[in-house]
């Protein structure tokens, strides 16, 4: 591995939703549940629990480098569902 390589997470080619080029080294951009919706089809006999935890450990924590994945928590519906759930997530960070 060198420091300014773009990494992959393996496996996970179609949770990928685009690239990150603001930085130095462009970094993938992964949706996070589809990640975990992906692993689960992968692993059947696991939980969602145990999806995001294996997930969380192994690879959404992981740093490789410069060029190590962004995953990101996408949000769907209206306008304001998507406000309250991000003004949610933002709170969350402020307690």
């Amino acid at each position: 591995m060198t420091e300014d390589a773009t990494y992959y997470a393996d496996g996970f080619d179609e949770c990928i939703i685009g690239v990150d080029t603001e930085g130095d080294v462009p970094r993938v951009v992964y949706d996070k549940w589809a990640m975990v919706l992906t692993y689960l089809s992968q692993n059947p006999d696991c939980t969602w629990e145990e999806a995001v935890e294996f997930l969380e450990y192994n690879v959404w924590y992981a740093y490789v480098g410069k060029g190590t994945p962004h995953y990101l928590r996408t949000v769907d519906g209206s306008v304001d569902q998507k406000r309250m759930y991000v003004d949610e997530i933002v709170d969350q960070f402020r307690e």
